[in-house]
């Protein structure tokens, strides 16, 4: 059997002053792969792959947010997508875990949950799908901050933060979900959802949580071998790392 873990982190603006704990976060959840958003710094991702003895890959978003991909396994090939509708960045990477190849898309959609943005990020998924539908025929997966609501998740909005109300206030505090479900549409398997069918798993804001934004899903192909799938949590370093909390999910292929 060939194990892989993979995990998605938001690691909020860059994590410039907080490579030390973002690197104890990482070390203690030994991914094999490692999707970063927010990854604005590049020299904070060489230095967490340098200690993580990962190999990575770094490109520009469309503004002022980037991205990243760390990974055990050779990375063979790369390509950025950062122009409408795909905001802020879709990350293509390719790494051969032998036997396998497995191509892993780590996102970061355009954030606020307001219907024209819900609408943009509808979109994007239109837009990704073409592209993996295009190239993409091994398994595969889409992970990352995707900013958007799963079809039967609940968002604490009377937890959020006083700006996110007074935006909220302006749909009258109703969530929209299109982005999620049309990949559900598409055949994907919510990782965490399969796995935890009536948790919460949210990834916003770890002293406070309210929303989970964070995803890894799963194509057919790679969903028949998910073991596991789990918010990190139970490191205190996560506390103080980033906005968000990573989320691992770990995927067990025979040898054939």
């Amino acid at each position: 059997m060939t194990r892989l873990r993979v995990l998605t982190y938001n690691i909020d603006s860059g994590g410039t002053k907080r490579v030390g704990l973002i690197h104890a976060v990482l070390k203690h959840a030994d991914a094999d792969v490692i999707a970063l958003t927010e990854a604005d710094d590049p020299h904070v991702v060489a230095t967490l792959a340098d200690r993580l003895c990962m190999q990575h890959v770094w490109e520009r978003g469309s503004g002022d947010r980037h991205i990243a991909t760390l990974s055990r396994f050779p990375i063979t090939a790369h390509r950025i997508y950062n122009s409408p509708p795909l905001t802020q960045a879709a990350l293509e990477t390719t790494v051969e875990v032998a036997p396998h190849v497995l191509t892993v898309y780590n996102i970061h959609f355009l954030p606020y949950l307001l219907l024209p943005f819900e609408i943009r990020r509808w979109q994007a998924v239109g837009r990704l799908w073409q592209i993996i539908h295009a190239q993409t025929s091994g398994p595969h997966a889409i992970v990352g901050d995707l900013n958007a609501i799963a079809a039967h998740d609940r968002v604490l909005q009377r937890n959020n933060p006083a700006r996110m109300q007074r935006v909220m206030a302006l749909q009258l505090f109703i969530v929209f979900r299109l982005a999620i479900p049309r990949l559900m549409r598409a055949g994907y398997t919510d990782c965490y959802r399969r796995m935890h069918p009536r948790e919460d798993g949210f990834t916003w804001m770890p002293g406070n949580r309210t929303t989970r934004y964070d995803y890894i899903l799963a194509d057919a192909q790679l969903a028949q071998s998910l073991r596991a799938c789990r918010v990190v949590d139970e490191i205190d370093a996560v506390q103080h790392a980033s906005d968000h909390l990573p989320v691992l999910a770990e995927f067990e292929w025979s040898v054939r």
